[in-house]
This record gives structure tokens, sequence and C-alpha cells, in this order.
């Protein structure tokens, strides 16, 4: 099977708290390090470029390696889900 690289659609970060996430903030619905950009029109995390956090997120999180769910239909449609 081949991957798809992320588009931001945020599903994975709002449909499950990542462990860093978990680690930093304890358990939460939402992790606030998810943040919609308007102007890129998609998710980005902000763990990935925390000076702390940054490179352990990286690489537990397989930045760069693809979409872990390419069949998502979230996918087809990224856009701001805050009011989901």
């Amino acid at each position: 099977m081949s991957t798809k690289p992320c588009v931001g659609c945020g599903w994975c970060c709002i449909s499950d708290q990542c462990e860093v996430s978990h680690r930093k903030y304890g358990y939460m619905k939402r992790c606030p390090d998810l943040l919609w950009d308007e102007k890129l029109n998609r998710y980005i995390c902000l763990l990935m470029g925390d000076s702390e956090e940054g490179e352990d997120a990286k690489r537990q999180l397989f930045e760069g390696l693809g979409c872990c769910a390419p069949l998502i239909k979230w996918r087809d449609y990224v856009r701001n889900r805050d009011m989901d």
C-alpha cells in the first residue's frame, strides 16, 4: 500500500490525542496545539515546532511519512472543524 501525503485535515489529531500531547497536557478532549491556519487552509501541529517537544514529536508522530489514515473522507474536504 502506498502512502498519501498529509493534507492537514485534522482527523488524526481531532479523533485521538497523541501521546506527546497527552504527556504535555494530560488527557484532553482536544489538543490545544492543533491550530487551524486560515492562510494555508489546513490544520498544523504546534507541537512539531515546539523547541522543547519538537524533535520528540516529529519522531513519535512520524513527520513526513505520510497520512496515517489515507481512506478517511476528511482528506477530500479539508476545512476548519472547530465548530463541529
